[in-house]
């Protein structure tokens, strides 16, 4: 992987990141430890900004609940600033962005594995499925989205499985306390009994599948940087259609640009930053990784380009 310049985008957005994925966590944790008669608790906090839920819920039941209203924000910010929420606020982005490191591709095969492939329209398929049964009645995106995918996923399998990896060494220092630590570690499994860990080891009957889907899901990004995000997300898909043409564009000096192709490599999404007549703002998430990696400094972004996207 190409070492990327800690440019100030380049922090606010790792900030940004960070900061939404906690708040994530943070409302995880009181949907556990206090569900309500909803469905997601606390965390629809994050369904009231998803355009997707919205339009599914539109659909399917014909009426929008007030709170909603909140994703038509995600929408006006996305025809300005292009698909912005996939890079700078989606927690389940920011999990891929977390793996996306282990890469396997030498060489050439980074190239083509960062640029656009023409199977990223697949998402497009999937969105249109997904309001399809909307319509009818099927909730697919209680599977598809990535809210709830994540959330279905941590609560699942992930927190049963870290609470069962917390029970079992606090409960092994207990009875065998090689050391004689228990005098340290008793009170520390109290405050997370209180704080984190469980009452009682959940157990669910979806836990080994969603389990499984989600570290194949996971495993994905050796692959293809973001995998989820390039070719299943129905949530990205919607998103880059408002933000196909946005205000907010590549601009690429071509006497600065030497081909070296290092923004192609490191571009998350496949959207060939590598000039301006190849960018695909739809497949953007302005990680600003690109203008980072630019050895010449020959990639900016700003608001004065203008035209279409590649079709």
């Amino acid at each position: 992987m190409a070492k990327i310049k800690t440019s100030s985008f380049v922090w606010v957005r790792r900030l940004s990141q960070a900061v939404f994925l906690l708040i994530f966590l943070y409302l995880f944790m009181l949907t556990v430890y206090h569900p309500g008669n909803e469905t997601y608790g606390p965390l629809k906090l994050f369904f009231n900004f998803d355009p997707l839920a919205m339009l599914t819920v539109l659909l399917g039941g014909h009426a929008v609940a007030g709170a909603f209203l909140l994703s038509l924000i995600t929408i006006v910010f996305t025809l300005v600033l292009g698909r912005w929420f996939c890079g700078w606020v989606c927690p389940f982005g920011t999990v891929h962005n977390m793996f996306i490191g282990i890469r396997i591709a030498k060489g050439k095969d980074k190239i083509k594995a960062g640029s656009y492939s023409v199977w990223q329209k697949s998402k497009y398929y999937i969105l249109t499925l997904v309001l399809v049964c909307a319509f009818f009645g099927a909730n697919l995106a209680g599977w598809l989205d990535p809210f709830s995918f994540l959330f279905r996923s941590l609560g699942l399998s992930v927190f049963p499985l870290v609470n069962a990896g917390f029970e079992g060494f606090f409960n092994w220092m207990y009875n065998v306390d090689p050391l004689k630590l228990s005098v340290i570690t008793e009170p520390i499994f109290r405050i997370l009994r209180r704080s984190f860990l469980d009452f009682s080891q959940p157990h669910y009957f979806w836990g080994m599948f969603f389990g499984v889907l989600f570290g194949v899901i996971i495993a994905l990004n050796m692959f293809r940087a973001r995998f989820w995000c390039r070719y299943i997300c129905p949530l990205g898909g919607l998103l880059g259609i408002f933000g196909k043409n946005p205000t907010v564009r590549i601009k690429v000096d071509p006497e600065k640009c030497n081909g070296c192709s290092l923004c192609v490599i490191e571009c998350q999404t496949g959207a060939d930053p590598m000039g301006e007549g190849s960018w695909r703002p739809s497949e953007c998430i302005f990680c600003w990784n690109c203008e980072s990696v630019c050895p010449v400094n020959a990639i900016t972004f700003d608001f004065k380009g203008q035209g279409g996207e590649k079709s």
